[in-house]
């Protein structure tokens, strides 16, 4: 029987160290090739990939000082044991996005009654050993096991005992214990030893081969689509001012300017790789471009980045185009496209 524990640690901006570590023992050994599972496992959550929900954070698969993600990336933090697989703010947990069991088993444990808050790390030093927030644990057969985290208070629809069969609903994605974003974190155990579920290798006893996907437990469209790059554009929008990137996953986007006031557009992007660039046009109602600008390549990666451009009133009121692209090595790696409708001062 497992408890309900995380080392989703999770981070905006900066990586952290987790807040537990799991230390496993140098006799381990690799797993046989006879204990090898069948590739099987469903995606844990009811939602689009890239449009609804996007992955945020990976496993670390580099047991030293280094963090490394299971595609050679820097999708990670030291220590991180599982995927984080987010919505974009707190707002949308209300959406009720569904977590779902991966494969069918019995459900070992439950936690619920956790709010739903944005940890704030300089506040929230205690986390009463809740990390995992509301949380369901499902024993698989072959000793497998998979634990799902930060689930939304009061959405558990299932109780320790029941029987569930894969693709059945646990509960909602949330932000309940460790959580500085809305988000599921999945963590895959095997015999009671943490597994990297895209490669299929245990986690802590030596450097994976990176991007070795062929013993996948995931079943292959799955393996497929979290096989690809996590960088993604999460939201574009216009303002008055340059969005905060807190109040951004707290409160939601925030308000469309007016007329008298100053157009800012402004674009959130998640796992921003390094010398990526933002191209960003505004087209008025006419259809004529307001602003079109690049911004400077990024010195580094960002796990969530703001870029924005812009300052000048709009001209009249009417609908106006934003179209932002994410640019990197010269290939766009994510694109939006959003109509907003600007009023004039005073207008509702």
């Amino acid at each position: 029987m497992f408890k309900l524990k995380s080392h989703c640690a999770t981070h905006s901006r900066y990586r952290l160290a987790p807040a537990l570590i799991v230390i496993l023992s140098a006799a381990i050994q690799p797993a046989r090739a006879d204990d090898q599972l069948s590739p099987n496992l469903g995606l844990p959550v009811d939602c689009r990939l890239g449009v609804d929900c996007f992955v945020q954070q990976m496993p670390d698969v580099d047991p030293g000082d280094q963090a490394l993600d299971p595609l050679c990336g820097n999708a990670t933090y030291q220590g991180h044991d599982g995927w984080d697989i987010r919505i974009r703010t707190l707002k949308d947990i209300d959406r009720q996005t569904p977590v779902i069991a991966t494969a069918e088993g019995t459900v070992a444990r439950v936690r619920d009654g956790i709010p739903d808050r944005i940890n704030d790390r300089a506040q929230d030093k205690d986390t009463g050993g809740k990390e995992c927030g509301n949380g369901v644990l499902v024993e698989h057969s072959g000793g497998l096991a998979s634990q799902y985290c930060h689930l939304k208070e009061g959405s558990i629809v299932v109780r320790p005992g029941a029987h569930v069969k894969k693709g059945d609903r646990l509960g909602s994605i949330g932000a309940s214990g460790l959580a500085e974003f809305p988000h599921l974190h999945l963590s895959v155990r095997k015999d009671g030893r943490t597994i990297e579920p895209l490669t299929g290798r245990p986690l802590g006893i030596g450097r994976e081969t990176c991007g070795a996907t062929g013993g996948s437990l995931f079943e292959p469209a799955v393996r497929d689509a979290l096989s690809r790059s996590a960088s993604a554009i999460l939201l574009v929008g216009l303002a008055n001012a340059p969005p905060e990137l807190p109040r951004l996953v707290r409160e939601g986007e925030p308000a469309v300017p007016n007329t008298s006031q100053p157009v800012i557009a402004w674009v959130w992007g998640i796992n921003v790789e390094g010398d990526s660039v933002f191209r960003m046009r505004i087209v008025d109602p006419d259809g004529k471009t307001l602003m079109q600008i690049e911004t400077k390549p990024l010195e580094r990666r960002k796990a969530n980045y703001i870029a924005y451009a812009g300052g000048k009133p709009a001209q009249r009121a009417g609908e106006y185009g934003l179209q932002v692209e994410m640019v990197s090595g010269g290939k766009t790696i994510s694109s939006a496209t959003r109509s907003i409708l600007i009023r004039s001062e005073g207008e509702r």
